[in-house]
C-alpha cells in the first residue's frame, strides 16, 4: 500500500451524553471504543496504520503517530432506523489527542500500542458540560503474510498480483473513565470502554500505483463483567457482556507523485459496523444490539523519504440504528525511522 491510504475502522471514540438513555449510551460507548479508532492505513510499501493502531512499513524498525481529532454529534438513529435531532440549544462535541506507537519484533512480526486524551466540550438543552480525561489503551500484535513489498507499477505476471495480507490481534486495556468507575457522575465523564476486549483483525491490500484498493475486517469479543455500581451510585450486583461485533471496510486510493519526488494520495472508504445483543447474567437483552454505515475522505502527503506522513480526513455517519449521527475531523503526522 502507499504510505498514505486511509482505511476507515474507528478509535477510541469516546461520546458524549445525548439524552438517549443510560443503557443506549452505555453500549454505544463501547462500541467507539473499540472500533473508531483515528483514520489511518494499513501499509506494505511505506506505513500507516489500522483500526488497531498504526503498522510499521514492510522494513522499517520503529514509527510513532500523533493525531488530533474533534467529533461532533448530530442527533440519533433509533432502535428502526429513524433519525432523531437532538434538543434545541445543544452542541455536543469530542476532543481527542491520540498517540501509537509501533516497534518491529521480527522480520514480519510487529506490535502497537495507542491511547488518547479526552475533551467532552458539550451543551445540552441548554446546561454546559466539560471534561478531560485519559482514554482506553489497546495493545496490538501484527503478522505479515508476505516477505517482500508487494506494491508494484506495472503488472507483469502472476507475482505481481501479490497482495499485501495482515493477521492481527488487539486487546483493549478499559484505562478509560467509564460508567462503571468509582468517580463519575454521569455520562458526560465517560473516556473509556470499562470491558476488555479482544479483536481478531485482517487486512487485504494491494496497490499498482497510483491505484490502491483494500479491505480491512475485524470481528471483536468482549469479556464479561461483574457491575455493582453505575454513574458513582450502587446497583444490585449483575454480570454484563456486550454482544460481538463485526466491522467491515473497504477502500479505493489514487497516489499524486510529486515534482520532488513527494507522494500525495486521496482515499475514499466505505465502513459497515454491527453489533451484536448484549447479555446480562447470561440473558440476551433483545433488541440492544448496533448498527452504522459511515463514509470517509482522506488526503495524505509523504516526503521523499517517504519518514514523515501528514494526514486529514472527515468521516460522515450516514445511517444506522440505535447510534449517535456523528463527523470526525481528524489531522495527524506520522514518524517512521
Amino acid at each position: 500500500m502507499n504510505p498514505t491510504q486511509q482505511v476507515d475502522m474507528p478509535t477510541p471514540e469516546v461520546p458524549a451524553n445525548h439524552g438517549y438513555g443510560v443503557g443506549f449510551f452505555t453500549t454505544f460507548i463501547i462500541l467507539c471504543f473499540t472500533f473508531f479508532s483515528p483514520l489511518v492505513s494499513a501499509a506494505s510499501c511505506c506505513g500507516g496504520g489500522a483500526s488497531s493502531g498504526i503498522i510499521l512499513p514492510k522494513f522499517n524498525d520503529a514509527m510513532w503517530d500523533l493525531s488530533a481529532s474533534q467529533e461532533r454529534y448530530d442527533g440519533f438513529w433509533t432502535e428502526s432506523g429513524r433519525y432523531q435531532p437532538d434538543p434545541k440549544d445543544s452542541e455536543l462535541l469530542q476532543r481527542r489527542l491520540s498517540i501509537s506507537y509501533a516497534y518491529r519484533l521480527a522480520d514480519q512480526w510487529q506490535m502497537n500500542v495507542a491511547s488518547a486524551l479526552v475533551d467532552n466540550q458539550n451543551r445540552y438543552s441548554g446546561e454546559d458540560s466539560s471534561v478531560q480525561a485519559i482514554g482506553d489503551t489497546q495493545v496490538s500484535v501484527w503478522y505479515e503474510a508476505f516477505e517482500k513489498v508487494t506494491c508494484v507499477y506495472r503488472i507483469n505476471g502472476w507475482e505481481s498480483l501479490e497482495p499485501s495480507v495482515y493477521f492481527g490481534a488487539s486487546l483493549t486495556l478499559p484505562t478509560g473513565v467509564s460508567p462503571y468507575s468509582d468517580r463519575v457522575d454521569s455520562s458526560f465523564d465517560i473516556t473509556g470502554l470499562g470491558f476488555y476486549r479482544l479483536d481478531a483483525n485482517m487486512i487485504i491490500e494491494k496497490t499498482v500505483y497510483p491505484f490502491s484498493l483494500s479491505w480491512q475486517g475485524k470481528y471483536g469479543y468482549t469479556f464479561e463483567r461483574p457491575v455493582n455500581q453505575e454513574y458513582g451510585l450502587a446497583t444490585q450486583p449483575y454480570n454484563k457482556q456486550l454482544g460481538d461485533r463485526r466491522a467491515s471496510t473497504f477502500s479505493g486510493a489514487y497516489t499524486w507523485f510529486l515534482p520532488n519526488l513527494a507522494m500525495l494520495t486521496m482515499t475514499l472508504s466505505h465502513t459497515q459496523l454491527k453489533e451484536a445483543d448484549a447479555k446480562y447474567n447470561g440473558v440476551t437483552d433483545v433488541g440492544s444490539g448496533l448498527e452504522k454505515i459511515s463514509y470517509a475522505t482522506a488526503l495524505a502527503y509523504s516526503n521523499a523519504v517517504r519518514d514523515w506522513i501528514f494526514k486529514l480526513s472527515f468521516t460522515q455517519a450516514e445511517e444506522g440504528k440505535k447510534i449517535p449521527k456523528t463527523q470526525i475531523l481528524n489531522l495527524g503526522i506520522s514518524h517512521v525511522y
